[in-house]
């Protein structure tokens, strides 16, 4: 849709971000602001309602063909053949989205619509309705119009009142429609529009939906980026981009564990002596909050890109966003990407490579008598080699490991550990780093909320970090780590823990 292209602004935030980028776009002023703050949310559907009706009126007025979607439309492949297609045959006026739960129930999330006087009609009676009947749900009204064009293309006259869910009824029951326009539905698997989509390879789009509205946009593009659907900007230079990155801007951090790459197992162990009864971390919701504070303070430290992991558990998997507030991540400036990041081509850093390096770092546990006391790493050769041999030949590059001396204490070690991430030049400029943190078992946690609540304390330089990172998380959705509803095949948007958590001390020892 080359310069065809503009959107519609409700909000000043959205004007400037379009302005400062270059998009084209139209600032459309909704109603009068809310006299109750509680009415935000009812005011803005409103709004959305009038502008999506409005404009449409005005472009079917002008005789322009076009193609509406929302925001939280993602798109994974071009509609125009579709659209083509449908609106290439006599009356075809409007081609519209359903829902996945119901595919006779209409979506107004994306529609195409043919400029013509049925068309024209037909969106002067839906700003019409909603002036008339403005606590109707503009779905609705978009719906119940049509089911009145079919019933007067089908018979001849309109042979039923508006009624149910109008609030209240209009006072034109029903309308005039001199000229009923005609209508066809995507399949469902062609749009989808639910809260669980499942793209497949016949999915247009998708539009995620939440059983109620959301004050925040988090929940939707954590999900779309979740299954493959976000565009991803490629950043004002093309090289900081979601996806397309370069040099130092293009430098993650993976957890890397026993079980699995990149998943914390909630209910199997991280140590090395796993038959040590006092460290197992059996779903043990403090290691969890400890372990993702030691990653996320060593991104922050490093500047690197932290990954989400899976958290596995034996309900099944779960996204961290689930459980973890990323609104106290955001503010302290740490970059993240989703936990399918990596399986989605486009982060690739070529066809056949997902990276062009990689390193890996581990630190034994800190907090045991019978303790291996070492710290290990493993980092590409002075030529770039990556581990997998994605940079060159192939090749393990080089692994060093050092065991402490007995009177090295436990502090020192992690300070240690700490600062190997940056005083290495091959594992700093590694574009993967993974980081073992299994030395954050159940019993050092102990040993760090004891330090945590000391004020006469004085924390290393390392556990200064942790612990500050630690202090500022906020967590969802209360006692259980995970629990059963938010598995990866039943998430949803309206499952993100974003701007809704608590912090560690709500939660108890």
């Amino acid at each position: 849709f080359d310069g065809s292209f503009f959107m519609v602004a409700l909000d000043e935030d959205t004007v400037e971000m379009g302005c400062r980028y270059g998009y084209p776009v139209v600032a459309w002023h909704g109603g009068a602001s809310a006299k109750n703050p509680s009415d935000e949310i009812g005011k803005l559907k409103r709004d959305v309602a009038n502008t999506k009706f409005e404009v449409s009126s005005m472009l079917a007025s002008d005789g322009i063909d076009f193609l509406f979607y929302e925001m939280d439309v993602w798109f994974l492949t071009s509609p125009k053949e579709v659209i083509a297609a449908y609106h290439g045959e006599e009356k075809h006026d409007i081609l519209l989205s359903s829902h996945m739960k119901d595919p006779q129930s209409i979506n107004i999330g994306v529609y195409s619509v043919t400029a013509n006087e049925r068309t024209k009609e037909f969106f002067e009676l839906c700003i019409l309705m909603a002036k008339e009947s403005p606590g109707t749900h503009d779905q609705w009204i978009f719906g119940q119009l049509l089911l009145l064009a079919w019933i007067i293309n089908e018979t001849g006259k309109p042979s039923f009142t508006l009624t149910r869910m109008w609030y209240p009824p209009p006072k034109h029951n029903p309308p005039t429609m001199k000229n009923p326009p005609y209508y066809g539905m995507y399949n469902t698997m062609e749009i989808q529009a639910g809260e669980r989509p499942i793209p497949t390879k016949n999915t247009i789009a998708i539009h995620p939906l939440c059983a109620s509205p959301l004050k925040k946009p988090f929940g939707k593009k954590i999900l779309a980026k979740e299954l493959g659907s976000w565009f991803g900007f490629t950043g004002p230079d093309g090289d900081a981009g979601y996806y397309a990155r370069t040099g130092k801007n293009r430098r993650y951090l993976w957890m890397d564990g026993h079980d699995s790459p990149n998943s914390y197992n909630t209910v199997q162990s991280f140590e090395f002596d796993a038959m040590d009864s006092e460290s197992l971390i059996v779903n043990h919701a403090d290691s969890l909050r400890w372990t993702m504070a030691v990653l996320l303070a060593l991104a922050r430290r490093t500047g690197r890109i932290f990954q989400m992991p899976a958290i596995i558990s034996e309900e099944g998997a779960h996204y961290l966003w689930t459980v973890l507030d990323f609104e106290t991540v955001d503010g302290m400036g740490i970059e993240y990407r989703e936990t399918n990041f990596p399986h989605n081509k486009k982060s690739w850093h070529s066809e056949a490579s997902p990276f062009r390096s990689v390193a890996r770092t581990a630190l034994a546990p800190l907090k045991s008598a019978d303790s291996e006391g070492t710290m290990y790493v493993q980092h590409p050769d002075d030529d770039a080699r990556s581990l997998r041999g994605g940079g060159g030949p192939p090749g393990e590059g080089k692994i060093r490991a050092w065991k402490f001396a007995e009177e090295v204490t436990e502090e020192r070690a992690l300070d240690a550990w700490w600062a190997l991430h940056t005083a290495v030049p091959n594992v700093e400029s590694a574009e993967l780093l993974l980081v073992n943190p299994h030395f954050v078992s159940a019993a050092y946690t102990s040993t760090l909320r004891s330090k945590l609540s000391n004020k006469d304390y004085k924390p290393t330089v390392s556990e200064r970090e942790i612990f500050d990172v630690y202090n500022r998380l906020k967590w969802c959705p209360g006692h259980k780590v995970v629990v059963k509803e938010t598995v990866v095949g039943r998430s949803s948007a309206e499952m993100s823990c974003h701007g809704m958590g608590h912090h560690h001390s709500a939660f108890g020892p």
